[in-house]
């Protein structure tokens, strides 16, 4: 069985290109990439897509997730 995913937010964040060697360490973590949608899609295809966009971004070491789960009201 496969979930639905109505809605979802992808954030990437990461360290400004213009900060220098020394500052990495300290460095405040600044948005690199945002993915919004209000149009649903199965779990398999968003599982996939958040693949996609981890490699893509070699964002693939702190990963958070929050998820709401509704129950169906009878």
């Amino acid at each position: 069985m496969s979930i639905y995913i109505d809605s979802y937010k992808i954030d990437v964040k990461g360290i400004s290109s213009r900060t220098t060697a020394k500052g990495t360490k300290n460095a405040p973590l600044v948005d690199k990439a945002n993915f919004v949608s209000t149009d649903g899609m199965n779990s398999k295809a968003f599982i996939d897509m958040v693949e996609q966009i981890a490699d893509s971004h070699d964002a693939n070491c702190d990963v958070h997730c929050h998820i709401t789960l509704k129950q169906h009201r009878y």
